[in-house]
């Protein structure tokens, strides 16, 4: 069975405001991809990236705006993380706060993840796309890498800018408007999506949050709880997977995120027949089936982003599960499919 590549609706964090400044009506381009009008609002709804390629090509379409990717992107930044990007407030530098966001975006972005590798003097962030056989792919390449590129200014400087910016596909905008955006030389038609920056920028500090950012992550924390009110377990498996990437994910974190003593949270799920420590092992292995199954993530990556010391602990609670070492059942996946 071909795999489904799922991405969180928070992709589209600005949507609602974009849409009207371009004279469009957000229900309707939404119901045009036969999306509910209000789905924008809860980030955390994952949508087909089909769906979300068709959303991108319709915007482009009826309001007349090849770049609205890129535009889009230009709305985003921390806020499309979740709480981990209330978690990166705690201060680091880039470096850190990188490595945390390339972790979360392989829980929660089905349809690609990013290889960031320093190349001597030279960061380079490549996009690696799972998903094939879908046309007219481009504005979700633009928004995608255009937010990426908003993410490392807001993260530590306006004032960054990448030394390159390399596309597959060819330019679908004037070369001027590529140029506004990245400041910078873009590239098309080249072997791969990636962005290339200065490898010393990854020793800059996190910036310092405005107040309305902070504000902002209270209260997706608690709608996010609030969405699964009645259901505690459901609760604890979501923060844990917003957790994750950030190692963030202990008993004593989670229980904070809630507001709720720890000893309380534990007695609560012993009461529906299940514990933290089961919850999550249950998003991991999930998580792990999924990409083994259906991406080319590297096992070390994967690890990573759910949250293991090293692969050899990984490798030791897959087996202990499935009998397997996650490369065997990989193989055994593949040639079965």
């Amino acid at each position: 069975m071909k795999p489904t590549y799922e991405i969180r609706i928070g992709t589209l964090a600005g949507f609602d405001t974009l849409v009207p400044q371009l004279g469009g009506v957000p229900a309707e381009l939404l119901a045009r991809a036969s999306l509910p009008p209000k789905c924008v609002r809860r980030p955390e709804i994952l949508i087909s990236i089909s769906t979300l390629v068709d959303l991108l090509n319709v915007c482009k379409r009826e309001l007349q705006c090849d770049d609205f990717g890129m535009r889009l992107a230009e709305m985003q930044g921390l806020r499309m993380l979740g709480i981990l990007g209330k978690l990166l407030l705690n201060g680091g530098n880039l470096d850190t706060a990188l490595s945390a966001c390339h972790r979360y975006m392989v829980l929660h972005n089905q349809a690609d993840h990013w290889r960031l590798s320093e190349q001597g003097e030279r960061l380079h962030a490549q996009r690696i796309s799972h998903f094939s056989g879908l046309n007219d792919t481009d504005q979700y390449s633009e928004l995608a890498m255009g937010a990426a590129c908003r993410l490392f200014r807001e993260l530590a400087g306006t004032d960054i800018r990448p030394l390159q910016v390399l596309f597959r596909h060819a330019p679908v905008s004037s070369m001027q408007r590529y140029r506004e955006y990245f400041d910078t030389e873009v590239l098309f038609a080249q072997e791969r999506d990636c962005l290339i920056f200065d490898a010393t920028l990854l020793r800059r500090p996190i910036n310092a949050p405005a107040p309305s950012l902070i504000n902002y992550f209270e209260k997706f924390t608690h709608g996010l709880i609030k969405q699964y009110q009645g259901d505690i377990a459901a609760q604890v498996r979501t923060l844990i997977l917003q957790t994750l990437g950030a190692k963030q994910h202990s008993l004593a974190q989670i229980s904070r995120l809630m507001d709720m003593p720890v000893r309380t949270l534990q007695r609560r799920l012993n009461d529906l027949g299940t514990s933290f420590r089961q919850l999550l092992q249950q998003a991991r292995m999930e998580t792990a089936r999924w990409h083994l199954r259906a991406s080319s993530i590297d096992i070390g990556l994967l690890s990573a982003s759910l949250g293991y010391t090293d692969v050899s602990a990984f490798s030791k609670a897959f087996r202990s599960i499935h009998g397997s070492s996650p490369l065997q059942w990989r193989k055994y996946q593949r040639e079965i499919n």
